[in-house]
């Protein structure tokens, strides 16, 4: 990282190596600079180009001489006796740029936006067949310099780079790749001019703009480069989490810059083909162009097309790559000893990292031709056909960049905390602990396909946040976001519930939420209420309340409720209800549901434990203990729900948790698979406490969801094709307890209808059909995975179901 009031800007030789001697850590109080030579220039410029207004509260003490950009809760803040000192003809061009004095428009600012808006519309074409090849030398092979560039030259040029990203990686998902495109992106893989410290320090621009496109140019380039990524490239956007004095405005704009980068590295999977992006779609561009999805491509290193000469920029590309890998800088000299081809990075290769002992002594020979197949497309787009597999393999970025976090995880995280607790007014101190967050959970989430070993050093700061669900003081985004990350530590449908012994993270977790929720009263702290009169509908909106078909129609009742279970007519309780944040609500009953089951499973593993008696007095009480916890915590969390909702009094719990996730089917799911394991653990341990058997009824859940889904077979048969719920797991496990318990499964279906039948023909029938679909999808061989366990047990149930008297 660069101190720019402090240091003299590098050379074109000086790279990543060059790395600035780390400061001590001063989180304290944050003090003021001492000392600054901002210009009037830069003051009007953070004023109009400043996220949050310039406060001029009579409270603020003018600090004459000093800079606004290292100060805290009042950083913001500018002493106008300097704005009003400026002589009144005064003619001052504010163009948002760093610290560096505002540039001047010429002829060659004209010159070059003219290239790069006709590059553009060649990239909006996906091809650059039809561009002169030596005018893109000319743009991207060469020093930039942008924080001297105009605001409009600035925002063009990385847009351009980011564009051309983009196209790339969507072509390269479909195989196909335009060669001039590829030869750009080499130009930029090079690194030859340094342009990657030039785009990172632009993290602490004052334009939110530049900032913003800088952040997805580095992301989308990584990705771009994969296993050709030099691990100083990763290092230098890590510098800006961990390399400052204190927190202050620049630093959190700095730390939010990398860890948006980190977030769309992690992030970043494969997506399926759009259906309006299909072959005669692709064809009028010229291209195969498709959805996001992975990168890199296999054709040769710079495109490599019929009439690219493949020696001396081969040689280059290697001598860049030798330099960046053992000495951290761009090589400037092109008549070293020309390398072994066998060794020379290609973007479209997956690179093979040798000893220099294996590369010496690797005989030579010819080297074979490259994997590739080249063609011309109907609008004369020399396209290179990929065959690489490793191609399309992001793993090795993610997990260098993971690799690159941990070291100053910790760091991180007591800064992202200190940041949350007291410098929370400071401008963009929300969104970057909104980011934060996004990352730490995409870190952890089984969607991102990392090792356990690489996430598991991401699970041991958890417990240091768990005390923030009890503060009233966070906003709500920020605490629905921790919900969030939570919910997605104790992934129970998914991970946790097929796993016999669970993580001792995991549980720690698990056992401070339950702890929370019994003794510190954590449900009543929640704030479930609308701080904002915005919504869907707009603000102020009229909310209608009469639901009534009017006096020439009969209506079946006197008004239509939207849920049943709801009661009282009066206005200012529709407004209170109104009001509440659901989504808080279900992340809040999902978490506490989660942490319920995953107790009850670790307690079940003790409890089968062979070293565990029934004469081990001490582990039996420990047991009946935690029991007891759960039974208190089920009960809280009933009370949550009922008071937050307004259900009725008589409303069965697990009738309310159906209506509650009815709108987000993997949560409606997971909460069904934790009352269906809750509810068999507890049966299993022979719980002192029979109250809570009919109060998690899985038999009611199931019914209930059969009457959300309004008893449709086609619904439970696209939750198990589908990846996005564990309803499979679900749909397994509710069976078997079906089988074992089918005295009360026909007790249970009785009591829905009143004693009849119906219930249990409307339930059977449901199954018998869902049955029938899934043989003939089998019969054909359609069926995506072996289903033959579920519909083994589906024919038990029918069979058990054509036995019985009521049938």
């Amino acid at each position: 990282m660069v101190l720019r009031g402090h240091l003299t800007p590098k050379s074109d030789e000086g790279m990543a190596s060059d790395q600035p001697v780390k400061k001590k850590q001063r989180i304290d109080a944050p003090d003021i600079d001492d000392g600054s030579d901002r210009s009037a220039e830069d003051i009007l410029t953070d004023i109009f180009e400043s996220e949050t207004p310039a406060e001029t509260s009579g409270e603020f003490t003018s600090r004459n001489g000093e800079s606004p950009d290292s100060g805290t809760a009042s950083e913001d803040a500018v002493d106008c006796s300097t704005i009003l000192r400026l002589p009144s003809d005064s003619t001052i061009d504010i163009i948002p740029s760093s610290s560096n004095p505002a540039p001047h428009w010429t002829s060659e600012d004209d010159k070059l936006l003219t290239e790069l808006r006709k590059l553009q519309n060649a990239l909006v074409g996906q091809c650059l067949c039809g561009y002169d090849e030596n005018v893109v030398s000319q743009l991207f092979d060469r020093q930039l310099n942008i924080v001297s560039w105009p605001l409009t030259c600035s925002l063009t040029y990385l847009s351009t780079m980011q564009l051309m990203f983009d196209i790339y990686l969507k072509q390269n998902s479909t195989g196909t790749i335009c060669s001039r495109l590829m030869r750009a992106c080499d130009i930029f893989v090079r690194n030859q001019h340094d342009w990657i410290t030039e785009v990172v320090e632009l993290a602490d621009h004052k334009s939110k703009f530049i900032t913003f496109v800088a952040s997805r140019v580095l992301a989308s380039f990584l990705i771009v480069s994969k296993d050709t990524v030099d691990e100083n490239w990763l290092q230098q956007i890590a510098e800006n989490i961990y390399l400052f004095d204190r927190i202050n405005r620049i630093t959190v704009q700095k730390i939010n810059f990398s860890l948006d980068i980190i977030k769309r590295i992690v992030e970043w999977k494969d997506v399926e083909q759009h259906p309006l992006e299909d072959s005669n779609y692709v064809n009028t561009s010229g291209n195969n162009v498709q959805e996001d999805n992975p990168f890199r491509g296999t054709s040769s290193h710079n495109g490599s097309t019929s009439q690219a000469p493949s020696g001396s920029r081969t040689e280059n590309l290697h001598n860049e790559f030798s330099n960046l890998q053992t000495h951290g800088a761009p090589s400037t000299s092109s008549g070293e000893k020309p390398p072994e081809k066998s060794v020379t990075f290609k973007l479209h290769e997956p690179v093979l990292k040798f000893s220099n002992q294996q590369i010496t002594e690797r005989p030579v020979t010819p080297e074979p031709p490259p994997a590739r197949i080249e063609r011309v497309s109907e609008n004369g787009c020399i396209t290179v056909i990929l065959s690489d597999s490793e191609s399309f393999d992001t793993s090795h970025i993610k997990c260098l960049t993971i690799k690159t976090l941990e070291h100053h995880w910790p760091v991180l995280v007591k800064n992202m905390k200190l940041l949350l607790l007291r410098y929370l007014n400071l401008a963009n101190a929300e969104n970057c602990i909104l980011t934060f967050f996004s990352l730490w959970e995409n870190i952890i989430s089984v969607k991102a396909n990392l090792s356990i070993i690489d996430t598991k050093p991401f699970y041991a700061d958890l417990q240091s946040f768990v005390d923030l669900l009890r503060n009233r003081m966070l906003p709500s985004l920020i605490y629905s976001h921790l919900l969030s990350l939570f919910n997605e530590v104790l992934c129970y449908g998914s991970t946790l519930a097929l796993q016999d012994i669970l993580p001792e993270e995991i549980c720690c977790l698990a056992h401070s939420i339950v702890r929370y929720v019994k003794d510190f009263r954590l449900l009543t702290d929640v704030r479930l209420q609308r701080s904002s009169g915005f919504g869907f509908l707009g603000n102020e909106c009229t909310i209608i309340r009469d639901y009534s078909l009017g006096p020439d129609v009969n209506p079946i009742s006197s008004s239509i409720q939207l849920v049943d279970q709801s009661y009282g007519d009066d206005n200012e309780d529709v407004n209170e209800r109104s009001d509440v944040d659901k989504t808080t609500l279900q992340r809040m009953s999902l978490l506490v549901l989660k942490s319920v089951a995953v107790t009850v499973k670790e307690m079940r593993c003790d409890s089968s434990d062979s070293s565990i008696d029934s004469s081990d007095y001490n582990a039996i009480q420990d047991m009946q203990i935690v029991e007891r916890s759960i039974r208190d915590v089920l009960k809280k969390l009933d009370v949550f729900i009922r008071n937050s909702l307004e259900f009725h009094p008589e409303t069965p719990f697990t009738k309310m948790l159906i209506h509650l996730f009815s709108e987000q089917d993997d949560y409606l799911i997971e909460s069904m698979v934790c009352t269906l394991d809750i509810t068999v653990g507890i049966v299993y341990r022979n719980s002192m406490y029979p109250d809570l058997i009919p109060m998690l009824n899985p038999i009611s859940s199931f019914i209930e969801f059969l009457k959300i889904v309004s008893h449709d077979s086609d619904v439970l048969l696209d939750y198990l094709v589908s990846n996005e719920t564990c309803f499979l797991l679900y749909l397994l496990r509710f069976l078997k307890y079906v089988r074992r318990n089918w005295p009360k499964f026909l007790d249970t279906c009785q009591l829905t209808d009143s004693g009849g039948s119906r219930g249990l023909d409307d339930t059977m029938r449901v199954l018998i059909r869902l049955r029938l679909q899934i043989s003939r999808l089998v019969s054909k061989s359609l069926f995506p995975y072996n289903i033959s366990p579920v519909l083994r047990l589906l024919e038990v149930c029918e069979s058990l179901y054509e036995g019985n008297e009521f049938s």
